[in-house]
């Protein structure tokens, strides 16, 4: 178990690799953040959210290994490398595990983005990642 999760690696344009993180934050929060600083905050009912509307469900043989961001309540995020027979090679997902729920995997990069880009439009707006109607309902 960590307090920081790698959940995205890319290839800046001037060709440098950029990679973003999770991190546990005070309370019920988590920071989402580049290797610059760049970042912000959001809740746990933000991070659930945008993993349950583009996630799905994972199949019962896989098993779940890998780096783990435990966030209290038994909510955890992982990073799981998988090798789905339609792929050339492996690629990275990201696992969240809810109680009492199947976990469910999106692709790390898309999942990344939707992350990033909520984090930080709410640290532009000033709101830390409070709960908005247009954020998080």
């Amino acid at each position: 178990m960590s307090d920081r999760l790698l959940i995205d690696e890319r290839i800046r344009p001037d060709g440098k690799l950029e990679r973003s993180w999770a991190e546990r934050a005070a309370g019920d929060r988590i920071r989402i953040a580049d290797d610059g600083g760049t970042g912000g905050e959001l809740s746990i009912v933000a991070l659930d959210r945008v993993m349950c509307r583009y996630g799905k469900p994972l199949e019962d043989d896989i098993v779940l290994d890998g780096e783990v961001l435990e966030l209290g309540d038994a909510h955890k995020l992982r990073r799981l490398r998988f090798h789905a027979i339609v792929d050339a090679e492996a690629r990275d997902y990201l696992v969240w595990e809810r109680p009492g729920e199947p976990p469910l995997a999106v692709i790390a990069t898309h999942a990344a983005a939707a992350l990033r880009y909520l984090a930080l439009r709410l640290a532009a707006e000033g709101t830390r990642g409070k709960p908005s109607q247009e954020t998080e309902g």
